[in-house]
């Protein structure tokens, strides 16, 4: 049962991180290794409190009742003693909760600052060794552990004041319990076998009410993991991914529109990424978008992927808003290759079929050819079926970007958005990766391209400039060469050459 329990709880818990919103995902409290830590404890401790130790709830308070029943037929004058010490006893059971409640939220923040210098300083360790910083990180934990130090004091006094009182009002009723139990028998009211007979029946009850209590504070200690479990299975998302009510056209003509947006992420609600912004793309165009970094380039991806909804204004699909289409179906007709591709730990067949589940051996080849990625995974041990490891830490970036141009290709969307992989791929796969690129692009799809270089202006139909947010340039490659602007200071750094061998031409 308590299993059953744990896998069900996960499962839902899983089940409902995948229908929140990406926006849910930028919190610092919903990271990948703060969520991978709540699915993998707190189901746990909701079958802990609710299972293992329901059982235990249940007889003890079955036994409460029984004993006061059978007290109330023994004496009732001793039972209303008995019954009166009941709120003293809950009092009691309940000070010492707060005993066992262990660390206070602000001693739980202190110590989340001190662990993440730990991580800080692991994940970093290259730069904390090159620059010799191991005595500042260390003076910086030391610091932080000083903090909980102080406060773990006080809080553990506190504490233990209040544990003092409640074994005090525990032992201070049963003392009144015997008290009136020889009362009662000096003055005759009760037999002194019966009398002995009571008390030891209330002492049992006295201890089975305080065990419930002493079940709680488990509950009381672990309460946030608790309340985090059914935060996330309550949570509704502000983007609702599966609403049946919603567009879902027979077909995709791919004409996009951002209609006079307003954008900033929700974690930084006080910077405008976008402001005012309009920009139109046809079916069937290739628009490349360049600009200097921050200026909102891949922002206009995460729209049209409708990852997050603008502030202001629209983002139109064939003339229609994205918020009337259903969120799956929209993002079914959308292939996305990312700067810095995803891999996931698996083989590289199963990552390039992610696209599409029910892809046949020779349409997952084709894509692989078509992506320049088909001889580089014939020649590895196991082909396909090679494990490539955790995010793909075997593979080059150009090997990565390959496959990831394969999943693409393999899903054959209307729609293709490219975030260009920068200058971090080895100049060898560079021009490989670049053949896949340019065949990727071609045909009568609607793409939007995030440039980085030179070689790719030359086979878009339109390039946007952005600066601030908004757009300072717009047209072919030789027009805003020609003019001599924004467009040619940006590409410079890296497509210089290329201006040149323009101008000469």
């Amino acid at each position: 049962m308590g299993e059953k329990m744990t896998e069900r709880v996960r499962r839902m818990m899983f089940s409902a991180m995948l229908r929140n919103e990406v926006g849910w995902f930028d919190d610092e409290e919903n990271s990948p290794d703060t969520l991978s830590m709540r699915l993998a404890n707190d189901a746990t401790f909701v079958r802990a409190a609710f299972s293992n130790r329901l059982s235990i709830f249940i007889q003890d308070s079955f036994a409460v009742i029984v004993a006061l029943l059978i007290g109330l037929l023994l004496g009732w004058r001793l039972a209303l003693v008995a019954l009166a010490t009941l709120p003293i006893l809950t009092l009691s059971a309940i000070a010492q909760k707060l005993w066992l409640a262990g660390f206070s939220k602000g001693i739980q923040e202190m110590h989340r600052k001190a662990s993440l210098v730990l991580e800080d300083a692991v994940r970093n360790i290259y730069t904390v060794v090159a620059f010799c910083a191991g005595n500042k990180v260390m003076e910086l934990y030391r610091m932080q552990l000083q903090r909980i130090l102080r406060q773990s004091y006080l809080h553990g006094m506190a504490i233990g004041f209040a544990f003092g009182f409640s074994q005090f009002l525990l032992f201070a009723c049963n003392a009144l319990l015997l008290w009136c139990t020889a009362l009662s028998v000096n003055r005759g009211y009760m037999k002194l076998s019966t009398a002995i007979t009571e008390y030891m029946v209330f002492s049992f009850a006295t201890f089975a009410l305080v065990e419930p209590f002493g079940l709680a504070p488990y509950i009381l200690k672990r309460r946030k993991s608790l309340i985090s479990v059914f935060e996330i299975v309550d949570r509704v998302p502000t983007i609702e991914p599966d609403d049946n009510s919603a567009l879902k056209p027979p077909n995709v003509y791919g004409s996009i529109e951002l209609k006079n947006v307003d954008f900033c992420y929700p974690t930084r609600p006080e910077i405008l990424v976008l402001s005012n912004f309009s920009l139109k793309i046809s079916g069937g165009q290739t628009v490349a978008v360049v600009g200097v970094s921050g200026s909102g380039k891949s922002t206009i991806i995460s729209l049209v992927e409708r990852y997050y909804d603008p502030v202001a204004g629209q983002v139109l699909l064939d003339g229609r808003d994205l918020k009337l289409y259903n969120l799956r179906w929209l993002r079914s007709h959308m292939g996305l290759v990312q700067q810095e591709p995803i891999i996931f730990s698996t083989t590289i067949r199963e990552n390039i079929i992610y696209a599409r589940h029910n892809a046949s051996e020779a349409e997952m080849k084709e894509a692989a050819r078509i992506a320049n990625a088909h001889h580089f995974i014939s020649s590895l041990p196991h082909g396909y079926d090679t494990h490539i490891g955790m995010r793909g830490v075997e593979l080059t970036p150009g090997q990565k970007q390959r496959i990831a141009i394969a999943r693409v290709v393999l899903k054959n969307a209307p729609i293709i958005l490219i975030d260009e992989a920068s200058s971090s791929i080895e100049s060898e796969s560079s021009r490989v990766v670049q053949e896949a690129l340019d065949t990727l692009i071609m045909g009568n799809k609607t793409t939007i391209l995030i440039a980085h270089r030179a070689a790719m202006m030359r086979h878009v139909d339109n390039i946007v400039v952005l600066n601030g947010g908004r757009i300072v340039e717009e047209g072919t490659h030789d027009s805003l060469a020609a003019k001599n602007g924004l467009y040619v200071r940006l590409m410079q750094p890296h497509f210089g050459k290329g201006l040149r061998q323009h101008r000469l031409i």
